[in-house]
């Protein structure tokens, strides 16, 4: 605790005075001058170690020094354009807690909408397959719902895949992860292919706002228009898939007639496009046909 020096004998001030510690309520006061609410709310609650209820109930409460140091440093670290995921680590997705790095893409609530999808499509025992898994938000989600189904998540960023893994691993959910770019190393037919692809197209304006400035690159552009790693996808996943077998993919909202003409174009059929927690289209899933896979 800082002392404060109350100058000579006689001014009045008594020397080795200590400061007042902060409070709950000084932390979210600092906090909410510089954030929105929940922003403020949530780093604050995590650097004081309380819950967000604890922060409006009990503001009078001292604080440790290094609690509030820690506050301010986040907070520093927010005002430079860092996202709050990256700051705390961690960001909840389908009711899991992971863990996220910068390498990978920070899971948002569009992609639930991605998982919902493609949940009633996946029996118990299916082999699925999740393609640039990132934290393994969606693999980890498929696995958590279906526990008796096969998962396998792919990363062609090996960082990524060690991600997945170790939330896999704290999760003691069963997910097998490799190391490949789009399909290519990846052995066997699946039932299931799911994909948030990299979409945002080069010279979107977003990738130089909010959290996207931060966010990786790889995970995010997808060539001059967006599609190009649907072009790529769309046909090799008939080589991966089993005949009848489905794919599941995020894109964006102006994107869905686009990502449809490519599946129907390859061979699939049944397409149908759902809509995301704003009611913009969000997720297209696709099934191949009967007598469509590669051999």
């Amino acid at each position: 605790m800082t002392l404060i020096d109350g100058g000579a004998e006689g001014n009045g001030c008594a020397l080795g005075v200590a400061a007042a510690p902060a409070t709950i309520g000084d932390c979210t006061a600092l906090a909410r001058a510089r954030l929105p609410a929940f922003e403020a709310d949530l780093l604050a609650g995590e650097a004081l170690g309380v819950s967000r209820a604890t922060l409006q109930a009990f503001p009078e409460r001292a604080v440790e020094d290094a609690a509030h140091t820690q506050l301010e440093r986040w907070l520093e670290r927010r005002a430079a354009g860092e996202p709050v995921a990256y700051i705390l680590r961690r960001q909840g997705f389908w009711g899991l807690d992971l863990e996220v790095t910068p390498e990978a893409l920070i899971p948002r609530p569009d992609t639930e909408t991605l998982v919902a999808a493609a949940l009633p499509l996946i029996r118990p025992s299916d082999r699925v397959l999740d393609v640039g898994t990132g934290t393994g938000a969606i693999a980890l989600a498929i696995a958590k719902e279906r526990p008796g189904a096969a998962v396998t998540a792919t990363d062609i960023d090996p960082r990524c895949v060690a991600l997945c893994r170790r939330n896999a691993c704290r999760l003691g959910l069963d997910v097998r992860t490799v190391v490949a770019d789009c399909l290519d190393g990846v052995d066997g037919r699946f039932h299931a292919i799911i994909s948030n692809p990299p979409y945002v197209a080069a010279d979107d304006p977003h990738l130089r706002r909010g959290d996207l400035r931060s966010e990786p690159r790889l995970a995010l552009v997808g060539g001059d228009d967006g599609l190009a790693f649907f072009r790529r996808l769309i046909p090799d996943a008939r080589a991966h898939l089993l005949a009848g077998g489905w794919l599941a993919l995020e894109h964006g909202c102006g994107q869905g007639n686009a990502v449809r003409r490519l599946l129907g174009e390859h061979g699939f059929a049944e397409a149908s496009t759902h809509l995301d927690i704003e009611d913009r289209p969000r997720a297209t899933v696709a099934r191949l046909g009967c007598g469509e896979s590669e051999a």
